[in-house]
């Protein structure tokens, strides 16, 4: 299955870059997340509850990023196990353009296989849940960045291992093109 969706964000370039490799961002973000955590300078643990029609299952997902070019684009790889109700994977693509110094469009492109009960649903349902999550995420992601100061935006400490430079609609796309068709992937 392939998904695709574009996003203007009031929010500079760079911020929405940081705020998309912050966990807890991501984490606040994506509906259901109870984890999401770095478990390397590239990979990345989520743990969500996701409901699809009748399938209700909470799936225990991976995410790794590839071809980071920060602060403009990266691809995930993602895959999720829902015990059950089946499994996802696939990629996504995110880029990350600058439409001027205080608005950012996110376009990201996802490509995700499913399987089990999820592949039982029909793309129907699942095109639908996928879009109606997309929606929910960039909502909550954009109430997270206008919540939270430019000055507070999360950096990286000595007692922090080094984030890639990787947009949050990477964790978008994996987590809405993996994750719901995860159901979804993870999920961010």
């Amino acid at each position: 299955m392939n998904f695709q969706g574009t996003q203007v964000l009031n929010q500079p370039q760079q911020r929405v870059w940081d705020a998309l490799l912050d966990p807890e961002v991501l984490r606040q973000s994506i509906a259901g997340c109870d984890k999401f955590e770095r478990t390397s300078e590239t990979d990345y643990a989520s743990s969500v509850k996701v409901s699809i029609g009748p399938v209700s299952a909470r799936f225990s997902s991976t995410m790794s990023l590839l071809d980071m070019a920060p602060p403009t684009a990266c691809t995930l790889r993602f895959s999720g196990q829902g015990g059950v109700a089946g499994f996802g994977k696939g990629e996504a693509r995110v880029a990350l353009t600058a439409v001027s110094a205080t608005e950012t469009r996110l376009d990201w492109q996802a490509d995700a296989q499913v399987g089990g009960k999820l592949a039982q649903l029909g793309a129907r349902l699942i095109e639908g849940s996928v879009r109606k999550m997309s929606e929910d995420f960039f909502q909550r992601f954009a109430a997270q960045l206008a919540s939270t100061p430019a000055e507070a935006a999360p950096a990286s400490s000595p007692a922090t291992p080094p984030r890639p430079a990787v947009p949050d609609s990477l964790w978008v796309a994996a987590l809405l093109g993996g994750g719901a068709l995860l159901i979804w992937w993870f999920a961010r």
